[in-house]
């Protein structure tokens, strides 16, 4: 297997590439917000993989599951945040914000549903529990709204600020 540096720049720069189609994606209203969306979390996924395995983790335990962003966004968030100076305070409800959005982005991904809870995603159709099937065009996701919070757009901007550090 290739060295863990070229994994974490592999993840890393795929990451760069989805976090700037959801940023051009976001200037356009006649784009889905669940393709906005998919963009996100493919990004945040592949940032907490490079991230993970920068930390010394196995290439090849991260080939295979979606669920990661949950766990690992916020860590990446607070060590944005430690090496930019922000206040306690102020660090604290950015990542209170940011361990929310984490686990609302995870849920995106299709193959993530809580044990069958939360079956909606921004990229396939889905049915509920009454038997209602709902289109990911249709569905208003928990993280739009989130992300035009201050946390949100704080968010917005440490996401990058963490793709580059593990790039360079």
């Amino acid at each position: 297997m290739s060295a863990a540096d070229e994994w974490v720049r592999g993840y890393a720069r795929q990451s760069q590439a989805d976090f700037e189609t959801f940023l051009k994606l976001q200037s356009r209203s006649d784009v889905p917000a669940c393709h906005h969306l998919l963009f996100l979390q493919m990004a945040c996924e592949k940032l907490a993989k490079a991230h993970l395995i920068h930390q010394g983790g196995d290439p090849a335990a991260f080939q295979t599951s979606h669920a990661y962003t949950a766990k690992t966004l916020d860590i990446v968030i607070r060590y944005e945040l430690t090496i930019r100076g922000f206040k306690p305070r102020q660090a604290a409800a950015i990542l209170s914000h940011t361990k929310r959005m984490a686990q609302e982005i995870e849920l995106l991904a299709p193959a993530v549903k809580r044990a069958g809870q939360r079956p909606d995603n921004c990229e396939y159709p889905w049915e509920d529990n009454n038997g209602q099937v709902h289109v990911p065009l249709d569905w208003s996701f928990i993280p739009s709204a989130l992300l035009f919070e201050p946390a949100g757009r704080t968010l917005l901007k440490l996401i990058p600020a963490a793709i580059d550090r593990l790039l360079h």
